[in-house]
């Protein structure tokens, strides 16, 4: 093929045909331009055709991800309604005088001074955030709902660690009152799992909860779980949206 084009060229010039060489030359510079073009956009084709496939098993690991995210905070919103009301029975049991027993009390209080933390599973979201084909136009809804569900879980990080932070310092404050030296027997047993039934003879519910910094944390962690709870159902709720964004996606 190059050999045809050369014979021509050379033709054009010994019969002294500069005018339609140089449309011939002109019209070969085009051909060959317009080649490259065609070879470029099926390189790019490829690519982004690549890219989608590659975006499909990233959108596997994603969802995978939310799945594992929403079941943990479902039990995450179970256990803090169950340690709520626990904490709810100690106040209601004080204020009606009712004594507590030894067993049940730390039973109910001592979950209530755990830390409670969200483990976000990511690397579904990296590997699509860091793909090639993250940036295309019909990505626009997925990108803004992961981004709005990455900053649900900072929010939620950041309120785990401020309600962690009070139940620490509380509990230092309550320690300085006296607290822990009333109960220490019953806290050390329950630490070091010497037992699982404790009688202490000094134990004394309604003694113990006359303490106002121990109040305070029962009646902070009734409402704390109201508020906790509703950060886990807008992530869960964001989690489904990006699954129907993702189906919907796959179908077109």
């Amino acid at each position: 093929m190059i050999k045809f084009f050369r014979h021509i060229r050379q033709s054009l010039i010994m019969n002294n045909q500069t005018e339609r060489y140089f449309k011939y030359a002109f019209g070969e510079i085009v051909l060959v331009v317009i080649g490259i073009l065609i070879a470029l956009q099926i390189n790019n084709w490829n690519e982004k055709h690549q890219a989608q496939n590659k975006m499909v098993s990233n959108f596997q690991n994603l969802i995978e991800d939310l799945e594992s995210n929403k079941l943990q905070l479902s039990n995450l919103i179970e256990r803090r309604i169950e340690i709520s009301e626990g904490a709810g029975l100690l106040i209601d049991n004080y204020e009606n005088q009712i004594q507590v027993n030894e067993n049940n009390f730390i039973a109910l209080l001592f979950p209530v001074l755990s830390e409670r933390n969200f483990k976000i599973n990511r690397n579904g979201i990296d590997k699509v955030v860091s793909s090639s084909a993250y940036e295309l136009e019909q990505m626009e809804t997925i990108r803004d709902l992961i981004k709005s569900y990455i900053q649900i879980n900072n929010t939620l990080n950041a309120f785990e660690i401020k309600e962690n932070a009070a139940i620490e310092n509380m509990e230092m404050i309550t320690a300085g009152n006296g607290y822990f030296r009333t109960v220490w027997k019953t806290f050390r047993k329950n630490r070091f799992k010497t037992t699982t039934d404790y009688n202490n003879p000094d134990f004394d519910f309604l003694k113990i909860m006359e303490n106002d910094e121990l109040l305070y944390i029962l009646f902070r962690y009734e409402f704390v779980t109201q508020t906790a709870s509703k950060h886990y159902n807008d992530l869960t709720e964001k989690g489904d949206e990006i699954i129907k964004a993702i189906e919907d996606y796959k179908t077109k």
